[in-house]
């Protein structure tokens, strides 16, 4: 038994160089620059939320938690539930503190322009009875609360599911999405279980008009996206369970893609067996839905939990909902996206959270992860078939914190990025490299801005690039039996487990080769794919 798990991790450790040395013409060492970064915050534990881009300077939505002035925290709010405070700060391009403001805080905070340097911040908050309910507060261009809105039910809306997107509208308003379990208040329909409630508020605060979204069971919102025609896109989870305004007839589906015009009325909706879609990027002829999804793995895996570990997914489909191609990447671990943008070469680059070490996320490196559900930002980009081009982690070495709750594009290639890390005085680790470390000691979470620059030169790789991996499918996947790979010149097929052990091999039969996965217990395993070249790449397979 010792000697075969030698011979199996010297197998990985062959796989892996020789996978990677064929990466390397696609990565070119991963063109992603960190052009700045800096750590915000008080002495206690701080965490970003939103970031918003004003003008040349950038505002970022914050959670301090200290009612005290200390660190780069100016604010000194009484009164807020367990010493929590929402915290806004305007960030110059030095990148100094040009102001900042605090106020009480709430849950699922979200930050949107809302034209003439004003903000909305949108979340769940207590209102004046005491009730959890959507809560908006529009602010000048320093964080200084012009009114303060909460619409919901008599009752509250469901504080274990509190849900609080918004997007602002053009015309100086501001549309929410929350989850309602009742009608009454502002709340007009309600069709059963939870439901999904699309609200529009004008530049006061006013609701101009509603939309429920639902069925007799329940639904939940993960994304909320404004269209070119001025509509939105939202994405609802769901039961698809009796009566209701969406759906598809299908039970199988259980994700569903709704278009509201710029009125709130439901033009179409599109059901998909994909769920908790994050970012929808709307193309001429189509969208890119990408998200998380969730799988069981092996007991004593590289996963802290050894129970389930999440993929990062991006399907591409027509208007009518036909898919083109849908795919998983990640590692062994939890790998969940953030936000996904189109490139102007016709591909996508996706912004997650990894804590994988494996698998897709070759970059790794000498970063470490925490014990937590977070652990590094992983930045992956694909070309328009889905084959990915590089990939690129950024992290600490000793495993601390750090987690990215939102991402925008500023510029050509360019794009700011927060969220929030650990920071020690005096520790600079991996490429977290915040240089006002002196100001914070010792202060646990912080505030965390960088932006980043992809200078991958995708003209130069275009004809490098095949073929790539995008030429070799697995199919079914997830599967419970035997999986057919497919591809040009393909020689063999070898299959590891999440703990790097190898559990079968197969070879070509007239350019595609069958794995039988029978015997195998359900999980998440690699596929290690050779061609008639030697050339390598590695797919990953869910056994169902």
């Amino acid at each position: 038994m010792k000697n075969k798990s030698i011979t199996n991790r010297s197998t990985l450790v062959r796989t892996v160089i020789m996978a990677l040395s064929w990466m390397a013409s696609l990565s070119l060492a991963a063109q992603v620059r960190v052009d700045w970064q800096q750590c915000y915050g008080s002495l206690g534990n701080d965490y970003g939320h939103s970031v918003i881009q004003n003008e040349n300077a950038l505002t970022v939505l914050g959670q301090v938690e200290t009612d005290s002035p200390s660190g780069m925290y100016e604010g000194n709010c009484q009164g807020a539930f367990m010493n929590n405070h929402d915290w806004l700060i305007g960030i110059a391009g030095d990148p100094s503190v040009a102001w900042q403001n605090c106020s009480s805080i709430g849950l699922c905070q979200q930050l949107h322009s809302a034209g003439n340097g004003q903000y909305y911040v949108t979340e769940m908050g207590i209102d004046n009875y005491s009730y959890l309910n959507l809560k908006i507060t529009k602010t000048d261009g320093e964080g200084n609360p012009i009114w303060i809105r909460y619409h919901g039910c008599p009752d509250g809306l469901p504080y274990w599911n509190p849900v609080a997107l918004s997007l602002g509208s053009p015309d100086g308003g501001i549309v929410c999405a929350a989850i309602i379990n009742e009608a009454g208040g502002d709340v007009i329909q309600h069709f059963g279980g939870f439901d999904c409630w699309v609200v529009k508020l004008d530049s006061e605060g006013n609701i101009v008009w509603q939309t429920t979204l639902g069925t007799e069971g329940d639904e939940s919102v993960t994304c909320l996206q404004g269209t070119a025609d001025g509509g939105l896109l939202v994405w609802v989870d769901s039961d698809l369970t009796g009566n209701g305004n969406i759906g598809c007839g299908q039970q199988e589906k259980k994700g569903v893609l709704v278009k509201l015009d710029a009125t709130g009325q439901l033009q179409w909706s599109l059901c998909f067996p994909r769920t908790a879609v994050r970012s929808i990027v709307e193309l001429e002829d189509g969208f890119l839905l990408a998200g998380e999804s969730c799988h069981t793995v092996e007991p004593n895996g590289n996963c802290s939990d050894g129970i389930y570990s999440y993929d990062c997914f991006l399907t591409r489909c027509n208007t009518d909902g036909s898919i083109l191609w849908d795919k998983e990447y990640g590692g062994s671990c939890n790998d969940k996206i953030v936000k996904a943008f189109q490139s102007e070469e016709g591909g996508f680059t996706a912004f997650a959270n990894s804590k994988s070490s494996d698998g897709d996320v070759a970059s790794f490196a000498n970063l470490g992860v925490t014990g937590d559900e977070e652990g590094n930002v992983w930045i992956f980009h694909v070309d328009s078939g889905g084959g990915l081009q590089w990939e690129y982690c950024i992290g600490s070495q000793l495993g601390l914190f750090e987690e990215m709750k939102d991402v925008i594009m500023t510029g050509d290639k360019e794009y700011v990025v927060v969220g929030h890390c650990t920071w020690f005085d005096g520790v600079s680790s991996g490429l977290v490299q915040c240089t006002n470390n002196a100001i914070l000691p010792d202060s646990g979470h912080n505030v965390w801005v960088l932006q980043v620059t992809d200078l991958f030169d995708y003209t130069a790789t275009a004809e490098a690039s095949e073929p790539n991996d995008a030429q070799v499918l697995l199919s079914p996947n997830p599967s419970d039996g035997i999986v057919t790979v497919t591809g040009k010149t393909l020689r063999q097929a070898e299959v590891f487990n999440a703990a790097g052990q190898c559990t079968a091999t197969a070879t070509s039969t007239e350019d595609e080769i069958r794995i039988d996965l029978r015997q195998l217990p359900a999980g998440v395993y690699f596929v290690t794919v050779t061609d008639a070249e030697g050339r390598k790449c590695v797919k990953k397979v869910v056994k169902e």
